[in-house]
């Protein structure tokens, strides 16, 4: 047996893609020739925005690239190759139109192989000397995960590409729980799986397998420029949210804190909440799930929530965990100095506080946390009313000391919080 000294090892050939540094950050080090990629996600997320900005700033760098189609027409596929790359006038560069290579051949992903030895790997014929190909879709129009022969074919493909050196880009289709379509072999005979989620127009971006780096299980968040490319948002927050409640008791404040991740590859999702209340926590990722443009199936939770003096939990700190588990979900920071109040019901509109609750938040504003506290976001059922209370007789309104911001419903409030997530693309 040699030792390990005894063993010599290939090391990785990197191909480079400058404009999309962010890419290559996530799956670091970057596109290897010979490694295979597996891009999921539902239908309209990005996965062929994606696989068309790799393959046309490969073809940039005068490599043969292409993009095998199993779903699309060519005049669809060509349309978004102009959008991404063409100019004013639609017109694409050179490189582009001499080395993006575009195919609909293929009727199912059985015949893969035979393509790969018959049309790339055989000198003079057209697709001879490709160094990268993607492979949209591997379903089609729809392939059972019990299609054992067809999905051995795909992986006798895969092999045969590695073998040869070629970048392999899969686009997969995702189940209504948002796991990965197909047999759970595919994620095994993949170099790196790259995870496109849904959240308003951002795409939380993940990572979770990756054979050639360490996977990404935080979100990197997303995001389409005019053009409809991706790209890297701006808007980047630390990876795990707090934010400020009231427990209704006392002159100290409640914190809430959350961090949202995908699960390590081939682990179940988790969801850990101590000293939280199992039901009432399930039941707000629950009604955050029904937000519409917001996928938060199968992903992995860690809630925290301190409040002052060990009281119970109350309703009134919903508000708060929902906007720390939005906020490390959307990677969007929240307003310094603000204050979130209120219950959420299934609805997701925000409830009022008791009369002796709001007392209790007024004598706060105005008292012990008067100056510390700039914006305080409530339900705009009890904001006018809260906003005209006066403590002490003689002393200042709640109004007076902080901006109250209304709300009826939780979309509402995010569309206060992050007015970008909801304009149109």
């Amino acid at each position: 047996m040699p030792k390990i000294d005894d063993i010599t090892g290939k090391g990785h050939d990197v191909i480079e893609l400058v404009s999309l540094s962010w890419l290559e950050k996530a799956i670091t080090p970057g596109f290897i020739r010979g490694g295979v990629y597996l891009v999921a996600g539902e239908p309209g997320i990005g996965k062929t925005t994606l696989a068309i900005q790799v393959l046309g700033e490969l073809a940039m760098q005068g490599v043969k690239v292409l993009y095998l189609t199993t779903e699309q027409g060519l005049g669809d596929l060509k349309r978004a190759v102009i959008r991404i790359h063409g100019d004013s006038a639609g017109q694409l560069p050179k490189p582009i139109r001499d080395n993006f290579y575009l195919d609909d051949t293929i009727e199912d992903i059985d015949a893969l192989p035979r393509f790969l030895a018959r049309r790339i790997l055989t000198e003079g014929e057209e697709y001879h000397g490709i160094q990268a190909l993607v492979v949209d879709s591997v379903q089609g129009r729809g392939l059972s995960s019990s299609a054992t022969q067809k999905y051995r074919a795909l992986y006798e493909f895969a092999e045969n590409a590695k073998a040869q050196g070629l970048v392999l880009i899969l686009i997969g289709h995702v189940t209504k729980k948002g796991q990965i379509a197909g047999p759970k072999d595919l994620e095994h005979n993949v170099d790196c799986v790259m995870y496109i989620r849904r959240a308003f127009r951002l795409r939380p971006f993940f990572v979770p397998k990756n054979r050639f780096g360490p996977a990404m299980l935080d979100p990197l968040v997303l995001m389409m420029d005019d053009r409809g490319r991706l790209k890297k948002s701006p808007h980047m927050a630390a990876k795990s949210s707090a934010v400020l409640g009231y427990a209704g008791i006392g002159e100290e404040l409640a914190e809430g804190q959350a961090s949202v991740t995908l699960p390590r590859y081939g682990s179940r999702p988790e969801l850990n909440a101590p000293f939280l209340p199992a039901k009432k926590i399930k039941q707000l990722l629950s009604i955050l799930s029904a937000i519409k443009e917001v996928d938060l199936t199968d992903l992995s939770y860690e809630i925290n929530c301190y409040v002052p003096r060990q009281q119970r939990y109350r309703e009134e700190l919903d508000l708060p965990i929902a906007i720390a588990l939005l906020s490390s979900y959307l990677q969007r920071p929240v307003p310094d100095r603000a204050l979130f109040v209120g219950e959420l019901d299934l609805t997701r509109r925000i409830r009022s506080p008791e009369d002796t609750y709001l007392a209790a938040l007024a004598s706060l504003l105005t008292g012990a946390q008067r100056g510390k506290i700039k914006r305080l976001y409530i339900s705009d059922e009890c904001a006018n009313s809260l906003g005209r209370m006066r403590p002490e007789s003689h002393g200042q309104s709640v109004k007076e000391v902080v901006e109250i911001i209304g709300a009826s419903e939780l979309e509402h409030l995010l569309k206060q919080l992050w007015p970008d997530l909801y304009l149109e693309v």
